[in-house]
């Protein structure tokens, strides 16, 4: 039995969940049993299976936190990334350089294929912080979520980014790679055949040349894609299947698609002629407008919404919405009776928490009139 821990002291919230492979590979003149891994500190790892002992570590995109590892497998951190008394950038940040979905390795090309990204987010330690606080103004502590951290007191300065990584374990670095518009998307499917399968958050699934990366072909998915393809042979005929959907913490309140729709399984097949399925777009036709509200409950609002609902709904009709609709193009009905939606509300059977006992008929109030004030605030005059 063996272990390794990838980022001692973790402070960024980089988990090491993410998709682990084994795989033979010739390290030094000498055939090695190894454990592939890419998780969210943004470093690719090589282990040796056998006995947890440390090869190689290179980090796969920019990093802020260490400058790499040494030969005992230990990070070189950068201590001022430890410092959170004023906003940063953590690079990558919490949501990871590689979050879940899962990345594919072809023995015959030697690559490992993963979609690697940057999400923003600009930190800062919360000094007043205390244990299961639930305070007006921390990220999500209304959810029993408590940060100890305030996020984006200051717009991040980072860029976002979305890129498919061919990566050459043994060279570490990267042979070759595919830039997207939007970071989350889906997992990768390599085959025997040199190919690489992959669904996009901007909604297509493409295949590339797996020695290359020369793109081959790709269709329209309608809304974005997590999940990882899979391919299979039914009566001597090979098939690609992928499940299409949107969601995940970042598909939350982003996307990167016009349309949306149910969770789909698409089949492809050489020579399929099925009628892709209908999607409808987002409803973005125009800000919320209407609501009556207390012009001087808006700075309580602002606070309220921080603690209890920007994670999922993002910044009222500033940011686009996801597989949870942005407030800020809410028909106005739902804003007027927003108590009969957070208090035991219909969307619970779908995962809206319940905020009874937990927010006030004032409290409400109060960020009902954050949503139609930051509407009428942004409003093309």
């Amino acid at each position: 039995m063996w272990h390794y821990q990838e980022t001692p002291g973790d402070n960024w919230d980089y988990t090491s969940t993410q998709s682990m492979i084994l795989a033979n590979v010739r390290i030094g003149g000498k055939q090695r049993k190894v454990l592939l891994h890419a998780p969210k500190n943004g470093f690719f790892f090589v282990i040796d299976r056998t006995n947890g002992k440390f090869i190689s570590a290179k980090n796969f995109v920019e990093v802020n936190w260490a400058t790499g590892y040494d030969k005992n497998g230990r990070p070189i951190e950068i201590a001022s990334a430890r410092d959170g008394t004023k906003p940063y950038d953590a690079i990558p940040g919490p949501f990871g350089a590689h979050n879940w979905h899962p990345m594919s390795f072809n023995p015959q090309t030697g690559f490992a294929y993963l979609p690697a990204q940057h999400v923003p987010i600009n930190l800062m330690d919360d000094k007043d912080w205390k244990f299961d606080e639930n305070a007006p103004g921390r990220p999500h502590s209304g959810l029993g979520w408590n940060l100890g951290k305030f996020a984006n007191a200051e717009p991040p300065k980072s860029k976002p980014f979305g890129r498919l990584v061919a990566w050459d374990p043994v060279a570490q670095k990267e042979a070759w790679g595919v830039d997207y518009a939007s970071p989350w998307n889906g997992g990768t499917l390599t085959t025997a055949g040199n190919l690489v399968f992959q669904g996009t958050a901007d909604g297509r699934l493409l295949a590339y040349n797996a020695k290359t990366g020369e793109k081959l072909w790709e269709t329209p998915t309608g809304t974005g894609v997590v999940a990882a393809p899979s391919t299979y042979m039914v009566d001597g005929k090979q098939y690609v299947s992928v499940a299409v959907g949107w969601g995940g913490v970042y598909g939350l309140a982003q996307r990167a698609t016009e349309r949306q729709g149910p969770g789909t399984v698409y089949t492809f097949a050489v020579g399929g002629t099925a009628k892709m399925p209908d999607f409808v777009q987002y409803r973005m036709d125009k800000l919320v407008q209407g609501v009556k509200y207390d012009p001087a409950k808006v700075q309580a609002g602002t606070m309220l919404y921080v603690s209890n609902c920007v994670f999922c709904h993002g910044v009222p009709g500033v940011d686009r919405g996801g597989n949870i609709p942005n407030l800020g193009y809410m028909d106005p009905a739902y804003i007027e009776n927003l108590d009969k939606f957070v208090l035991k509300g219909p969307a619970m059977s779908r995962g809206m928490p319940d905020f009874t006992g937990k927010l006030s008929n004032d409290d409400i109030e109060s960020i009902k009139a954050f949503i139609q004030g930051t509407a009428d605030a942004i409003r093309p005059k």
